[in-house]
């Protein structure tokens, strides 16, 4: 299709005023359930839908929202919450100290962490206990350095209507929520599309200012500039390409504005370290896949948009980041190894080994924005060595289905990075193998103490040094290996006021984030 500069027009906003809804481009997600969520667009959605017990401002500051007040005492062992008073539910049932406690304890029940393992955070304290209709008792064996992000990270539930089934991915209070922030949804929400309208009965701290909102996935409003002009989009992320066309003016002109903003994630490949279920189990050859890194593509691409070749698993906007340069891979030193491991070239071209066995692997993509995807320059630089690539491309969920259960050798797919690092542990630790959340199926003891020890550390500069020291044993063994620290990239349209992003790059999550978005006339 070609695209041509568009000119804005008087008849184009022609019958529209200020107050209409807001609609935006979301992929697509797999529950509005905040036990579940386990997808970057799950909380794009239950961000809008339900309140959390601390929020972040637009600094990164932690903030109450469903509480009034947190306390810490005896050395840190203890923390006393207080909800603020007169908070209810959408359906009218006030909000009580048992409705977090219940949340807690649903989120440590098998059935919830092999959908969303959340181990590493809120459900892994001690003790919650209820001390009055307002106020939890947390109790802690030990200090955690982790506290106010595992308390970011709590979003409750109402018990009357959440109690946890053998299938909770079959509820049907998992599309039909009932919640406790400024929006509630209209009718049964889909993974593809939901409304949200203004909860006339909110009573908490952080209001919304548009009347509505629509959530669409890309499969049910393709991201255009057509679909701009005619309203039926405000707000998307963008492919680099159109977003580089719209801020030069060459499309969309007067219409939309490209915005764009450091995130706080990585673009990656998984790979599999189980030697029982693939050939990436050697370490020799996820050495082999790093080195064919197509870090080359990235550079070429810096001169017309901007991007960060990822050196190390957390991100520059994380105070785990370490800064320490990483040797560029090599397509030559991938040669010499697969050679010096006896990995010879057969008829075909494809290596074989002494038994027999050809390197050939399966990898799973989500669609990607980037033409060509991470996954196709894998494929191509593969190629060029003598190793097979079968890459299929699949909706994100099923990706991340297959990642759980281990199907395939290496899998591509972005990452976000939570406050705090300790709330990645599951991609490394026994406890996330356990759960399927470790999709590499990667093991090693000293990461598993490295990550307890880290969460029990209250010094910050002391956690600073364990969690690069993990970044260190990760990229010495390589079970994700990270290709670039991701940018926000997105259109937004000239009517749509307020967008902003927080320290980690997103425009949700924070205070006022989505919530202060409105419509000029």
């Amino acid at each position: 299709m070609q695209w041509r500069p568009l000119v804005l027009t008087v008849s184009l906003f022609f019958g529209l005023r200020a107050g209409d809804g807001i609609r935006i481009s979301v992929n697509e997600w797999s529950t509005l359930n905040p036990l579940l969520t386990s997808l970057d667009p799950d909380a794009e959605v239950v961000d809008l839908v339900f309140d959390r017990l601390v929020t972040l401002d637009a600094k990164g500051n932690f903030i109450p929202e469903l509480l009034e007040s947190w306390t810490i005492l005896d050395g840190g062992r203890e923390v006393v919450l207080k909800l603020r008073p007169g908070l209810t539910w959408q359906d009218g049932r006030p909000i009580e100290a048992e409705d977090v406690v219940f949340t807690w304890r649903a989120l440590r029940l098998p059935q919830v962490r092999a959908i969303a393992d959340t181990v590493s955070g809120v459900a892994s304290l001690d003790s919650l206990v209820a001390e009055g209709p307002l106020t939890v008792r947390i109790r802690l064996k030990r200090p955690r350095g982790t506290l106010l992000s595992d308390l970011y990270n709590f979003i409750p539930v109402p018990r009357h209507l959440y109690q946890v089934g053998a299938r909770p991915a079959e509820s049907p209070v998992n599309f039909l929520p009932v919640g406790s922030g400024p929006y509630r949804v209209v009718a049964k929400a889909t993974t593809k599309r939901v409304v949200l309208e203004r909860w006339m009965g909110y009573r908490g701290p952080h209001p919304g200012l548009a009347p509505s909102f629509v959530l669409l996935s890309p499969s049910e409003e393709e991201v255009t500039v057509s679909a701009f002009q005619w309203e039926r989009l405000h707000f998307s992320a963008v492919d680099p390409l159109r977003y580089y066309l719209v801020r030069k003016g060459a499309q969309g002109a007067g219409l939309v504005r490209a915005m764009s903003a450091p995130q706080a994630a990585i673009s990656a490949y998984f790979l599999n370290c189980n030697p029982r279920r693939s050939l990436l189990g050697d370490p020799a050859l996820r050495e082999v896949i790093y080195e064919l890194l197509p870090w080359w593509h990235l550079a070429r691409a810096r001169k017309f948009i901007p991007s960060r070749l990822a050196t190390s698993f957390w991100t520059p906007e994380s105070w785990a980041h370490d800064p320490e340069p990483r040797p560029f891979p090599q397509v030559n030193v991938a040669i010499r190894m697969l050679e010096a491991a006896g990995w010879k070239r057969g008829p075909n071209g494809i290596r074989q080994d002494a038994k027999g066995r050809s390197l050939t692997l399966v990898a799973y993509e989500r669609p990607s924005l980037s033409k060509p995807s991470e996954g196709a320059l894998l494929v191509y630089q593969a190629a060029q060595v003598g190793i097979q690539i079968d890459l299929r491309t699949l909706p994100m969920p099923t990706v991340m289905e297959k990642a759980a259960k281990h199907e395939g050798d290496l899998w591509v797919f972005g990452w976000t990075m939570s406050l705090d690092p300790d709330m990645d542990s599951p991609l490394f630790t026994r406890d996330g193998y356990q759960t399927g959340a470790n999709v590499s199926s990667y093991l090693n003891p000293d990461v598993d103490r490295l990550f307890d020890e880290g969460r029990h550390t209250l010094d910050p500069e002391a956690r600073k040094k364990i969690y690069r020291r993990i970044s260190e044993i990760i990229f010495l063994d390589k079970p994700i290996i990270p290709i670039a620290y991701n940018q926000t990239r997105v259109l937004s349209h000239m009517r749509l006021q307020g967008v902003g992003f927080n320290l980690l790059g997103q425009n949700y999550g924070f205070w006022p984030g989505r919530r202060g978005w409105t419509l000029t006339p």
